[in-house]
């Protein structure tokens, strides 16, 4: 009787196991800084710059509503140094140089959870970023959807 009683418990039992967050989705830059000064402030309600991660590995950044690049996106994990933590890191194709030649420029993710991630240029004097989740359904750089 008791072991009926616990296999029935552990039947119901929650499971916890949750997919894992996605980069997937538009984000808004909250929090910027770095640099040589290190400084993180956050941005006025004025300034809305978007990076919106679109699930057929496109990007697309915007400001204050304006298109500013279009390009590709690949996620990689990378092991800097033997003994270090592996990160996940963006790297970004670009063609928004001077001389319009194509480039690839890389963010470190320090955090990635359902409604922020953090980014990082890595190494010394650092650019940093805190992205907010634009939730779905909501104006996307001021168009609806």
């Amino acid at each position: 009787m008791f072991a009926l009683a616990l296999s029935s418990f552990s039947a119901c039992q929650r499971n916890d196991d949750v997919a894992p967050v996605s980069e997937v989705g538009e984000w808004r830059l909250t929090v910027s800084g770095g640099g040589t000064t290190g400084k993180m402030e956050a941005l006025p309600p004025t300034q809305d710059t978007r990076l919106v991660l679109e699930a057929d590995r496109h990007y697309v950044r915007y400001y204050n509503g304006l298109l500013l690049e279009r390009n590709t996106y690949e996620l990689r994990t990378v092991q800097r140094s033997p003994d270090g933590p592996a990160e996940k890191v963006l790297f970004m194709k670009s063609t928004n140089s001077p001389d319009g030649q194509a480039f690839e420029h890389q963010e470190i993710i320090t955090s990635l959870t359902a409604t922020n991630m953090e980014l990082t240029t890595g190494g010394g004097c650092a650019i940093n970023g805190v992205y907010e989740r634009v939730p779905s359904g909501t104006a996307v750089c001021g168009v609806n959807p």
